[in-house]
Parts: C-alpha cells; structure tokens; sequence
C-alpha cells in the first residue's frame, strides 16, 4: 500500500512558492515577471488499512519557476513548473510538474486599491515512485486548474498577494482505481522590494483534497523587466 500512497506526493508538488500561484495579479503591459523558490513542507495522506493510524505523513522539499508577460493591461500568459521530492527512502518519489495559463484582471491596481485577477491553464505531471523491493513505477498525467489572485498593498515597496485555486489530475493516475484527483490549494505570499527590480517572496501554501492535505513554506525572488 505505501507505493500507492507515495503517489499522493504528486499534486501537492506543485504547491512550491513560484510555483502554485501566478507570479503577479497585477501584471503590467509589455512587462516580464521572472521568479524562482524553494519551499519545504508536510504532506498528511490516508494510511493503509494495516496501519495503527488513519494517516500517515511525510516531509516534502519543492522547487519552482515561473515566467509572466503582461500581454494588455487586462490580459497576460505565465507558464510554472515545479520539482519535487518526497524526503522518505521508501518509497522514493520525485515529481515534475509544469503548466500553462492564461490571466484576465478584473480589477487593475490603481494606488492602494486591490488589483484581482482570475486565470486557468493546462499542464502536465510525472511523477516516479521507487519502492524498496517492487518495480518503480512511472507515469504522467495531464492537469487542468483554475483559480483566483488578488494584490493588496501599495505594490512599488510591498504587496500582499493571496490565491485560491482548484487543480484536477486527468488519467488513471495517482490512483489507478480512480479517473482523475482533485485538489484544492489556497494561500498567500509577500512581495518585498529589494531594489528596483528585485522583490523577496516568503509564502505559505494550504493544499487539501480527495486523499491528501499539505502544508509548504517558501521563499523566492521575483525579477521585473
């Protein structure tokens, strides 16, 4: 049962800072977002029916990348990939993930007031789990999501950046009993300037779902051009 479980690893991979969230709800015209973090978390999964315990947990190191161009004030495409580890011997999982997105503001930031913006994009995931004594297995599956950014804040020293959104593996994986895996991630991150172009980004990521719930705390940079 633990090869199983160990696939559960897969979505909550994709929760790395620069990584679950689109790099900025308030994209500007002709303006690149570039940003890049590593975030290390616990991911909490349903246990085998032998275990003493309902659950079983496991500790997760994640690392992500991201890219946005601000296509009109309104409109922008940002494409993020994450990699990710499961810090247990048995299995061994590895993940990689990477998406492709399309945002709309709704509201554009204008001095103090908020900025919101909705997106959605489709993707991929492989995952690779090498339990001890049974053949690895590998498999990729492709993801859709949707989701919801806002930006809080005067935005030229700092912002405050919350999202909320909704990730839906397609295919017989993680779970080959099932069609597909759905999960909800939300949280927020902290854009801080360092200099003209370079913001430092702490952020904390909630994931939950069908079989799994995680929690990732990260830290990035974000480069304007």
């Amino acid at each position: 049962m633990k090869p199983v479980l160990g696939a559960l690893l897969l979505v909550p991979i994709m929760s790395a800072v620069a990584v679950a969230q689109e790099p900025t709800a308030d994209a500007k015209e002709g303006r690149f977002y570039l940003e890049g973090g590593l975030g290390f978390g616990v991911l909490t999964m349903a246990g085998p029916s032998t275990a003493p315990k309902g659950f079983d947990s496991i500790a997760e190191f994640t690392a992500g990348f991201a890219a946005q161009y601000g296509i009109t004030e309104r409109f922008s495409a940002f494409t993020k990939l994450g990699i990710g580890v499961g810090l247990d011997n048995d299995p061994g999982v590895v993940g990689f993930g990477m998406t492709f997105d399309g945002a709309y503001k709704f509201l554009e930031k204008k001095g103090d007031a908020a900025a919101l913006s909705a997106y959605a994009g489709l993707g991929f995931l492989n995952i690779d789990v090498d339990p001890k004594g049974v053949p690895s297995d590998d498999a990729t599956d492709f993801v859709f999501e949707m989701g919801i950014q806002g930006d809080f804040g005067p935005g030229d020293t700092w912002s405050i950046q919350p999202f909320f959104q909704m990730q839906l593996v397609m295919g017989s994986r993680p779970f080959k009993g099932y069609n597909g895996v759905l999960q909800i991630a939300g949280g927020v991150k902290l854009l801080y300037k360092l200099t003209d172009n370079l913001f430092l980004e702490p952020g904390v990521t909630f994931t939950g779902g069908n079989f799994s719930d995680s929690v990732v705390f990260g830290i990035g940079v974000q480069l304007r051009l």
